[in-house]
């Protein structure tokens, strides 16, 4: 939803990793991460500034997408796990990127019904 409905260059590389609603459903805590390289942070904390200031709208959508007829107030935080997250997809980009440059494997010979022997 992010991605597509608002355009904004600084939620670019946001990803959602958690929530957590209370039981009362009038308030959900969202746990996101930045991935790609952000030294020192600075791409996280404007990410999460503009995360609060879209929160109500983000909200408005959500509620009918969820069959809500008020969904719950958001609370956005950098997710403690970033780390360990950003390892797990540099790991996987080098995979696929192996995955890539290996070369096809060989067709198998394979007997059909009918061959002869």
């Amino acid at each position: 939803m992010l991605s597509q409905e608002f355009r904004d260059p600084r939620l670019e590389g946001v990803v959602i990793t958690a929530t957590k609603v209370s039981e009362d459903v009038s308030q959900a805590q969202v746990g996101f991460v930045l991935m790609g390289d952000d030294p020192g942070g600075i791409r996280a904390k404007v990410a999460g500034r503009r995360l609060d200031k879209l929160a109500s709208m983000i909200r408005s959508r959500l509620a009918p997408r969820l069959g809500l007829r008020h969904a719950p107030e958001l609370h956005f935080s950098l997710d403690a796990n970033r780390d360990d997250l950003v390892r797990l997809d540099s790991l996987l980009r080098e995979v696929g990127e192996e995955l890539k440059a290996a070369p096809a494997p060989a067709p198998s010979a394979e007997r059909k019904p009918g061959d002869a022997d």
